[in-house]
């Protein structure tokens, strides 16, 4: 029976049309491959991601970081999701700097198989090297629990008080409990009543200072940072005559530290042995401790004083002293000192600093040529350097210096560079006021674009975004006007967002909407900033209440708003019936 089947197959598989056996066999091949070959496929790929799993966790044990982090993404480019890899992938790139490590910190944040030392690793990682906005993010997604943890609460209070934001500081500190708040938290709640700039800050500050004044080394190092902080005469000797007496013998620490935080507080409470005190010090430190000595004298605000006893020639042993004897020279003005300071050791700071403060030199001795060079020469180097802060700090010393176009400028690249600890879109008030007085408004709208990814629920950027959006044509009104009205009935007395969404039904053709918007505000139009009036004086128009040729309009001041406004309401009030 079964040689009669045989047969009997065999006769009809040899009538068949050779195009049809050979498709049969094609797909039957095709078949039996996948069957047995995509296991096969399958168990391979699992021993190849385990092998180089394993091999990455051996080049972070050989610090062979390079390797880890090209083997822990292979493993992650396969679909694996383990977090071991995640793990591996972000204390590599941490190390190599790499400037995707923020986004993979924040993976691994909210990975669902992390554990809290996980969380806390990679929110550790993220607090010093992303925008604030971002932190700000990441904080929101912490459980109580983790919010309530002094390590992840110091981390985020740190930014905070870098941004000198010390009431969201204070708030981030106090939720911590009571009976978990370590040494730490209470040093960072002193230092929100020292960045009060108050009397009564200072006051309680010392108070709290000289209540649980160390008496060894490291911890003794921390309190003296924090009494360093208090400006010289808001010392009150009374208050800290116990850590006085602490200084006078101590058990343990740095000694010219300790003596110059002696000689600081006699030299706050004894005002008339100013001059033997100061000769004191420096007879006794200007040998053994130059840096030490810049810093007491840099503090107390005796720069002249300062460069009068440490000449640029100690420098050449001391490279530490430059930043120092820099600082002095740039606050009392000797520019000539600057730029051969900078001649003979400017190699002891980064060289992007170096040439900015070379411009700041060259702009104080009105040298305009040497001012541009140098600082395009800073900002090249910038461009190049794998820092996130390096635009930050070109900000920061010509911001301090007074040149204002070079501030904007490094503060705009580092916004486009869109990583790096960059401040929150509210604190970018000034920056933004100076743009659109200067008509960039294509510059407003890329800082807006990139900002939304820090601050997607910042109304304020929502708002100024949408408006540019619309004037600019970059998307249809009736999309942003979705988002606009959500916004505005969230926000029903925000005078600038209700401006906004009547600009927006403006440019979606319903000015009868637009005028309704304005009434309930009852807007009175000479408040009102200039492209906000411009955008009344349209409704108006619009809906007929006056005419297109008015006074109002004749003799608006159209150059001062952006020209994108300019050219919107221009052309709708052309459109008005006369």
């Amino acid at each position: 029976m079964i040689r009669h089947f045989i047969h009997a197959f065999w006769d009809r598989w040899a009538n068949f049309h050779p195009l049809l056996r050979f498709l049969i066999l094609a797909v039957a091949a095709a078949a039996i491959g996948l069957v047995t070959l995509k296991p096969a496929y399958r168990a391979f790929k699992s021993w190849r991601t385990a092998h180089n799993l394993v091999a990455a966790q051996q080049a972070v044990k050989d610090t062979r970081m390079d390797k880890a982090r090209d083997l822990s993404l292979t493993v992650l480019q396969t679909g694996n999701t383990c977090i071991e890899a995640f793990r591996i992938l972000e204390k590599s790139m941490a190390a190599l700097q790499d400037p995707r490590h923020g986004d993979v910190a924040r993976a691994l944040l909210s990975h669902p198989e992390g554990s809290n030392e996980d969380r806390l690793n990679a929110f550790l990682s993220l607090a010093p090297e992303v925008p604030l906005g971002l932190l700000g993010q990441a904080w929101t997604t912490l459980t109580p629990e983790s919010q309530a943890d002094p390590k992840f609460a110091t981390a985020f209070a740190d930014r905070l008080l870098a941004a000198h934001r010390f009431s969201e500081a204070a708030s981030v500190l106090l939720a911590v409990p009571p009976a978990a708040r370590n040494a730490a938290v209470n040093r960072r709640l002193i230092m929100v009543l020292i960045g009060s700039g108050k009397r009564e800050g200072f006051d309680e500050a010392q108070r709290l200072i000289a209540a649980e004044f160390p008496s060894e080394a490291p911890e003794i190092n921390d309190s003296l940072d924090l009494l360093e902080a208090i400006p010289p005469e808001s010392l009150h000797a009374e208050t800290l005559a116990p850590i006085r007496r602490t200084l006078a013998n101590p058990k343990s620490g740095n000694p010219a530290r300790l003596a110059l935080m002696l000689a600081r507080l006699d030299y706050a409470s004894q005002p008339m042995r100013h001059a033997e005190l100061l000769d004191e010090v420096i007879a006794r430190w200007h040998d053994q401790e130059p840096v030490a000595l810049a810093r007491f004298l840099s503090d107390l605000g005796l720069y002249q004083r300062l460069l009068e006893t440490i000449p640029a020639e100690c420098v050449t042993d001391h490279p530490d002293l430059c930043p120092l004897l820099l600082a002095a020279m740039e606050r009392n003005g000797a520019w000539e000192q600057v730029l051969a300071l900078l001649d003979e050791h400017g190699e002891a700071l980064p060289k992007c600093e170096e040439l900015a403060h070379r411009a700041v030199a060259s702009m104080k001795t009105g040298d305009s040529p040497g001012q541009a060079q140098a600082w395009a020469a800073a900002m090249r180097e910038a461009k190049s350097s794998p820092l996130s802060t390096t635009f930050l700090k070109l900000h920061q010393i010509a911001e301090d210096a007074g040149m204002t176009a070079e501030s904007e400028h490094a503060l705009v690249e580092a916004i486009r560079l869109g990583r790096g600890p960059l401040p929150l879109y509210t604190d970018l008030r000034p920056l933004l006021n100076s743009l659109a007085r200067q008509g960039r408004e294509n510059t407003l709208l890329e800082i807006c674009t990139i900002y939304l990814s820090f601050e997607s629920g910042n109304p304020v950027l929502l708002t100024q975004y949408a408006y540019l959006a619309c004037l600019n044509k970059l998307d249809e009104p009736k999309t942003i006007l979705k988002a606009m009205e959500v916004l505005a009935k969230g926000f029903p007395k925000e005078l600038p967002i209700q401006c906004v969404l009547a600009t927006v039904y403006l440019c979606d053709g319903q000015p009868a909407k637009a005028a309704e918007t304005l009434d309930r505000m009852e807007v009175d139009p000479a408040k009102l900033p200039p492209g906000y009036r411009a955008a009344y004086l349209t409704t108006q128009a619009l809906n007929g209440r006056i005419a297109k040729d008015d006074p109002l309009i004749r003799d608006f001041p159209w150059k001062s708003v952006l020209p994108s406004e300019r050219r919107k309401f221009n052309e709708l009030i052309q459109s008005a019936k006369p």
